[in-house]
């Protein structure tokens, strides 16, 4: 830390102690252990809070804090096509001057990412600006989760739209934009110009050179501030009971032995006469499986009969609901497993409290990477004996997307979906209304 006495000097102290008062010392891997946003993406958010804060405390940070490298680390991001750090280092600056002299060295060699991590910059310090002062730099203990400070979430909840930043460049935007236009024009068939060509986020043009440009900021919106301001959303623990299954369920996901009309050992010589194909050879296979995991609460509804039409189209799944009854007891049922099921369905019916906990659980029963997984919700997802949250939903959002989790808001659409990869056809999904909402507010782009 220097000691002589100037402006950038006293921007430096400010700036290390705001660190050692509001930032998170032995809780930072508790943050970290949410999932919420990445340990990266916070560690460049805090950078921010801790600069907005020292500006509140009256230290020129916007001319006076740069470390007198940060052209060359603009540079240097390009030169890489490190997308990922440039957000990350533009995001920490924001609001001082590195941040201009990072984005000097960006435009020298890509004006287009220049203008694009600015609005970026603007958007996120901005955001941190809205917030009051005391509430930003709170070092209360949360009592819910007793994490702390309280003012980090801030942090984390601004990491979490960072990470949505960084995980694609502008390029995979834009190829991404142009093939959903091609596909949506080949699609009408020559009938005219395709929907996708004006209602994308990115547009592109011929530049002088004969490359392709780009017009227009893919990253829209922001994670809004939680209406709580004193909370922490979080997730409850998952409790999860194998309840007892008599009954059988067409197909299993053990290793079974069918007839084959190819193979080395003739096992099954009495089909030679009556079988057309011959098939007098064993070929050993496995039963399809799957995950379904069920939103139990109390707006929703799953009925035996639906239970057993997911068996019939997934032989052997595991299928497991969920609710929290604020009873710290039990808040997950498994209900069917490898060609077993129960007779009955447990009662059911609150709220939901453990939806990230319960589909994260339910990935790792995949049988196989092909195995399809379908997640029922509404979308109302919250924490135990808390509202809606945006953060909480966007991760569930985020990681269903990254996982390629299928989700549909009723059972009978997981069904539907179930019978199409039966029949060789891709599943997709039909998001429920509120979170192609919050997904609009937050990205700033429909929910595809």
């Amino acid at each position: 830390m220097p000691t002589y006495d100037d402006a950038l000097a006293r921007c430096i102290r400010a700036h290390e102690l705001m660190h050692a008062k509001v930032s998170p010392a032995d809780d930072w891997a508790g943050w970290v252990n949410r999932k919420v946003a990445s340990e990266d993406a916070m560690t460049a958010v805090e950078e921010l809070r801790v600069n907005t804060l020292c500006a509140h405390a009256g230290f020129d940070v916007k001319d006076n804090l740069t470390s007198f490298g940060d052209t060359e680390i603009g540079e240097r991001a390009v030169a890489t096509r490190d997308w990922k750090g440039a957000v990350h280092f533009a995001i920490a600056t924001a609001g001082t001057i590195a941040n201009k002299q990072f984005l000097t060295g960006v435009r020298r060699h890509d004006r287009e990412w220049g203008a694009i991590l600015l609005d970026i910059s603007k958007r996120a310090h901005k955001q941190m600006k809205k917030i009051e002062p005391a509430w930003l730099a709170s070092t209360e203990v949360d009592s819910s989760t007793g994490l702390s400070p309280l003012g980090f979430s801030h942090t984390e909840r601004i990491a979490q739209w960072v990470d949505m930043l960084a995980d694609k460049s502008p390029e995979e935007h834009k190829a991404e934009a142009e093939a959903k236009a091609k596909a949506k024009a080949d699609a009408k068939k020559g009938e005219g110009k395709g929907e996708g060509d004006s209602q994308s986020s990115v547009h592109t043009n011929i530049g002088t050179q004969g490359k392709p440009n780009m017009t227009g900021n893919p990253y829209k919106g922001i994670t809004p501030i939680e209406s709580d301001m004193y909370r922490v959303p979080h997730w409850g623990q998952l409790k999860l009971e194998r309840l007892p299954m008599p009954n059988h369920s067409k197909g299993n996901l053990g290793k079974k032995k069918i007839a084959s009309n190819v193979g080395m050992r003739p096992r099954r010589m009495h089909r030679y006469m009556t079988d057309p194909q011959m098939r007098i050879f064993d070929r050993t296979v496995r039963g399809s499986g799957g995950v379904v995991i069920l939103d139990a609460s109390g707006s929703m509804s799953f009925t035996h009969e639906q239970l057993m039409r997911i068996l019939e189209n997934a032989p052997g799944a595991t299928v497991a609901m969920y609710t929290d009854k604020a009873d710290n007891g039990t808040n997950c049922w498994i209900v069917a497993d490898r060609g077993r099921l129960v007779n009955q369905l447990p009662e059911v019916g609150c709220g939901n409290g453990v939806d990230f906990p319960a589909i994260e659980w339910g990935y790792k029963q995949k049988q196989t990477s092909n195995s399809p997984m379908i997640w029922v919700t509404d979308g109302g997802v919250c924490g135990p004996n808390q509202g809606f949250s945006d953060s909480l939903a966007m991760q569930c959002l985020t990681y269903c997307k990254q996982k390629n989790i299928i989700i549909v808001p009723h059972a009978d659409e997981a069904i539907q979906q179930l019978e199409n990869i039966k029949r060789g056809e891709r599943a997709k999904s039909i998001y429920p209304r509120q979170f192609k909402y919050v997904y609009e507010q937050v990205v700033g782009s429909e929910l595809t």
